[in-house]
């Protein structure tokens, strides 16, 4: 299971002040281990949001882990979409600022099927790309981003 370090949590919790809420909810899952991320991350706290998405594209908040790590982990249910947002933070303390920019991706996870996000943050440019491999070929294509608001092209 991944959990935040204590860095990536202080910079977690000041953007989730900042929306408005007050406690933060790691994710946790034990499904199989079907969404690998890799990622190259420099000078930023990189986390991931974890979301279900409805049939009426409602969204559930399912929980966020930290990409503190070259490779992560995670399982996520097939055959129902997810909404999954990347997110940069970075702060100044001596400087008094603070920035957030986020990425977000609406995949449908299938059966016998696993999925890579490669995610890199350098020189103050990200990165984000997203591979689904079927489990039976080895076969690895690249997937273009779905929508939220289009999300009942997904169900």
């Amino acid at each position: 299971m991944a959990r935040l370090n204590p860095t990536a949590l202080a910079f977690f919790c000041t953007a989730l002040l900042l929306d408005g809420c007050s406690a933060i909810k790691l994710y946790k899952s034990e499904l199989p281990q079907n969404l690998e991320v890799i990622s190259r991350v420099e000078s930023v706290e990189a986390t991931l949001d974890i979301y279900r998405v409805g049939n009426q594209c409602e969204t559930e908040y399912l929980g966020a882990v930290a990409l503190d790590s070259d490779i992560l982990k995670l399982g996520i249910a097939t055959g129902q979409a997810s909404y999954l947002v990347i997110g940069f933070a970075s702060s100044s303390f001596w400087g008094n600022s603070s920035s957030y920019t986020s990425y977000d991706i609406t995949l449908l996870p299938r059966k016998a099927h696993r999925y890579e996000i490669a995610v890199s943050y350098i020189d103050e440019i990200y990165n984000v790309d997203l591979y689904e491999i079927n489990q039976n070929t080895g076969k690895k294509r690249e997937l273009t981003d779905k929508d939220l608001q289009n999300c009942r092209q997904l169900n």
